[in-house]
């Protein structure tokens, strides 16, 4: 009796990981390296091209999760020959994120692991006042920021007329130095510079005033 327990206990054993070496393992880490901490509740995705049927540019959904208290995700997809991996990262407080991973680098008997650093989420507001009756103000909020199309670095903002009270908020990457240049013409035509630096405080909004 005691043999036949042990057998059962050993089949049940390897059928166990058989079935895992069935899958890919992505055992995981999202990080913010701006304010050194793990990012917990952050929602991830992974896509992949698959080789079946030819090259498909297309990616499909083959996992999801969540991160927990440590930053970590855990997600399993059935093996198959891909053409390329791609883990996608969203979150409240930090911008999207996304990766691409090599298939080679994915080994078949361990699971992957890897650090994914994401940029956390601040936004600058612009305090626009025209105390002088000037004309015409160009801006523009210069910061490191691959993405940033609504205000920032090459965008200019125009803003035109007396009285002008009003508040323009960019998106920026937290926890760097921003600066808002551009410059305004007065009232007598005269051109003149606009520029003011801040520090953009992660998870905040920094309100940089422009008196013009």
């Amino acid at each position: 009796m005691r043999i036949v327990s042990l057998f059962l206990f050993l089949s049940l054993l390897v059928s166990g990981c058989d079935k895992k070496s069935d899958f890919f393992m992505f055992d995981c880490i999202v990080y913010d390296d701006k304010i050194d901490a793990p990012v917990s509740g952050a929602h991830v995705s992974i896509f992949v091209q698959r080789i079946e049927g030819g090259f498909n540019t297309n990616y499909q959904l083959v996992g999801e999760a969540t991160t927990d208290a440590q930053g970590r995700f855990y997600i399993e997809i059935e093996k198959d020959v891909f053409y390329s991996y791609r883990i996608d990262i969203s979150d409240a407080d930090h911008f999207t994120a996304s990766y691409e991973v090599n298939p080679d680098n994915v080994p078949f008997s361990h699971p992957y692991s890897a650090t994914f650093s994401v940029e956390p989420k601040a936004w600058v507001a612009t305090h626009l006042i025209n105390q002088n009756f000037s004309t015409t103000a160009t801006f523009a909020v210069l910061s490191d920021n691959d993405n940033c199309t609504e205000c920032c670095s090459g965008n200019n903002t125009i803003v035109q007329g007396f009285p002008i009270d009003s508040v323009l908020v960019c998106p920026v990457y937290g926890e760097q130095q921003i600066t808002v240049s551009g410059n305004y013409v007065d009232m007598n035509g005269g051109v003149n510079q606009i520029l003011q630096t801040a520090f953009a405080q992660a998870f905040d909004t920094t309100t940089v005033t422009v008196v013009y």
